[in-house]
């Protein structure tokens, strides 16, 4: 997962407008991604495809409508499943939603060896069951990413070995030559799998 801590400022409260006409901003302090799953925006066709979240409904919190403070970026998938939710107000130990610009989302959740995320503290575990958190796009994109970086692993390893070639030891290079083949293989079966899985189906963005 690729969080980050969103850095929010009262002064930066826009002087006109309404939440409609600052999307822009917005979506620059959050760093053009999902808030909530950290997807970027361009794998769901720009700042157009995404939504702006009120993080305090602003159903149940009028007064916070248009708070600068109380607006995020996310994907239209995880705003849908946000919805109006709201048990509580944000504790990492009840049922609650986390504000993203008082807490690393990093420091939250664990990733498990099948690339699903588990919640740290009642209120991720919350939030990974609300949100979907663990639906199959996303551990898809995680395994994506695990093997982006071991690709670039084995890419300065490989580089280290032919700047030494001289020295070069045969079970050491047979080690890495087996890594980059598992590695490829890899790339193999995930590309198979993006083949298999829809971007979202309809029952995904209407679940509830």
């Amino acid at each position: 997962m690729n969080w980050k801590l969103i850095v929010k400022d009262i002064k930066k409260q826009p002087a006109i407008g309404t939440y409609t006409d600052w999307k822009e901003q917005i979506a620059e302090e959050c760093f053009f991604q999902c808030v909530y799953c950290s997807i970027h925006e361009s794998q769901f066709g720009g700042i157009d495809h995404y939504h702006i979240d009120h993080f305090k409904p602003k159903i149940k919190f009028p007064k916070h409508i248009n708070d600068i403070l109380n607006l995020f970026y996310t994907c239209p998938i995880c705003n849908r499943f946000k919805n109006d939710d709201w048990p509580g107000e944000p504790d990492l130990n009840t049922i609650s939603y986390i504000e993203p610009s008082k807490y690393d989302y990093a420091l939250l959740f664990d990733l498990n060896k099948d690339f699903e995320l588990e919640g740290k503290y009642t209120a991720s575990k919350y939030m990974v069951l609300r949100l979907y958190l663990n639906r199959a796009q996303l551990i898809l994109e995680r395994r994506e990413a695990h093997r982006r970086n071991r690709e670039s692993e084995l890419r300065e390893s490989i580089n280290t070995l032919l700047l030494d070639v001289d020295k070069l030891d045969k079970d050491y290079a047979f080690e890495i030559v087996m890594s980059v083949t598992q590695v490829f293989n890899n790339l193999l079966t995930l590309e198979q799998k993006k083949r298999e899985i829809r971007q979202y189906k309809l029952s995904d963005i209407r679940k509830s």
